[in-house]
């Protein structure tokens, strides 16, 4: 029997098509994204224990099958500075992270002493940390370790042990510990000096500098006591033993002042030396740093970031936790301590270093008030010339709401024009001259009747009804 085959009719043959293809969507759509290398490491590591009981995890950090994205972060020694100062930001993000189906997992390395102090220093839940003792996750994982770096052959045990007195820690008691632990130490060392280590000699700097695209960092009851030094209640007041006295921007708001972060950093490390033998078991360990990881419900990376240094735990320093932002949004990610912020914009008017060097200049007013009589009677100034400038005051101060006395290269004179004009008052500016060593006769023996009506010889000299 002969069988011929029939085509299919035109709008059937579409159908079969459209249904061919909608299976095929399907069953690729149906197949699970497969989780990370680095998440299968993290899940499937056994040297992570309870921060409590110091037993081995009951379960992996890592569910097979989550409903929420997951961040891991990975600290290295609980007894460190990135460690207690990154963990203040994530403490604090820690109820806007729930909100939007993120899971907070976080790793140290550490016993549980460690465990206990880190968590009752920081506010961190023991159920949000775990704690590798010895760092193997993080070699498994090949976190940084400095610049690999070992003490000379050539360098004996006994110059190892006296190297090793003068740190935290000293000399270990078993012998086959102690060039290992000295490796260790030169390592971390050598990062605290910027070798291996980018990005840490900036970010030190930025402690003491201040950050004006950073908000601040210092709480206004903060206080630290370091020894005879106490600093606070917030960034202002300082004593140094008997020496007590006022910092320059203490009235400045809504941006990372001068030390304000150092200060951050003192508070951290008193709170470690203190407790050193507490905080650091394992020594071999203290170069090791950590990492961040963001995974989606799948396990796949949304987000990774490795540190290379000390204090660099995020790639974006001041305001470390912005790689969130499209997670939990710009307010809490960019200010998750919710300390006054103006938002990295210009720099508001009084800050810089105008502050400091108008206080300075008040060291020099001596000196300054002699010159200026002086310098007038050299240029031959006589009586009438004095009444006349004085004259020419009055008048002006009396015809006059504001009246502004400046130098033209003077910073703090224009400085002062600028606040005059952002506030939007009208007002006389007279300009003096370039600067007071530029100055002929007339001009200081203006300068000199501005010193006789005010007591103050510098300029910029502002009368706001005729005061």
């Amino acid at each position: 029997m002969k069988h011929t085959r029939r085509s299919l009719p035109a709008s059937l043959t579409a159908l079969v098509s459209v249904v061919s293809i909608f299976h095929t969507s399907s069953a690729f759509s149906s197949i699970p994204s497969t989780p990370s290398s680095i998440y299968t490491t993290i899940q499937s590591s056994s040297t992570l224990l309870d921060p409590i009981t110091g037993e081995k995890v009951s379960s992996p950090i890592l569910p097979n099958k989550n409903k929420k994205k997951t961040l891991v972060v990975l600290l290295p020694q609980l007894g460190e500075f990135d460690s207690a100062e990154y963990c203040e930001f994530l403490v604090s993000a820690e109820k806007s992270l729930e909100e939007n189906d993120i899971e907070l997992q976080i790793v140290g390395i550490g016993d549980t002493t460690a465990a206990q102090n880190f968590c009752d220093f920081t506010g961190l839940s023991p159920e949000k940390l775990c704690i590798d003792p010895n760092g193997d996750l993080h070699r498994e994982l090949k976190l940084h370790s400095g610049p690999n770096v070992d003490v000379p052959e050539g360098v004996s045990d006994d110059v190892i042990k006296f190297f090793l007195r003068q740190l935290p820690g000293s000399v270990p008691t078993d012998e086959e510990q102690v060039r290992p632990v000295g490796n260790a130490w030169l390592n971390y060392l050598a990062m605290c000096a910027g070798i291996g280590a980018p990005g840490t000699l900036p970010e030190i700097l930025r402690g003491y500098f201040g950050d004006k695209n950073a908000p601040e960092r210092f709480r206004e009851d903060d206080v630290v006591e370091a020894g005879f030094v106490t600093i606070g209640p917030g960034v202002g007041p300082t004593k140094i033993g008997p020496l007590s006295y006022q910092q320059w921007f203490a009235d400045e708001k809504g941006y990372q002042r001068p030390v304000e972060l150092a200060t951050v950093r003192l508070k951290n490390m008193v709170e470690v030396l203190t407790k050193w033998d507490d905080y650091v078991s394992n020594p071999l360990a203290i170069a090791l740093r950590g990492a961040t990881y963001l995974f989606d419900e799948d396990g796949k990376e949304l987000y990774s970031y490795k540190s290379r240094g000390v204090l660099t735990y995020s790639e974006t320093m001041p305001r470390p936790l912005t790689f969130l932002s499209p997670y939990i949004g710009n307010e809490v990610s960019r200010n998750p301590l919710g300390l006054k912020d103006n938002g990295g914009g210009d720099l508001v008017r009084g800050r810089g270093v105008l502050k400091p060097a108008g206080k300075a200049m008040q060291f020099l007013s001596l000196l300054f008030k002699l010159e200026n009589k002086l310098q007038a009677q050299v240029l031959g100034a006589e009586d009438a010339d004095y009444a006349k400038a004085r004259k020419d005051i009055e008048d002006r101060i009396a015809s006059n709401k504001i009246v502004a006395y400046t130098y033209g290269l003077s910073p703090f004179s224009s400085e002062t024009l600028a606040v005059l004009d952002e506030i939007g008052v009208d007002y006389e500016s007279v300009e003096v001259g370039l600067e007071w060593f530029l100055l002929g006769k007339e001009n200081s023996v203006l300068r000199a009747e501005l010193l006789e009506m005010t007591g103050q010889s510098s300029l910029p000299h502002v009368f706001i009804g005729g005061q």
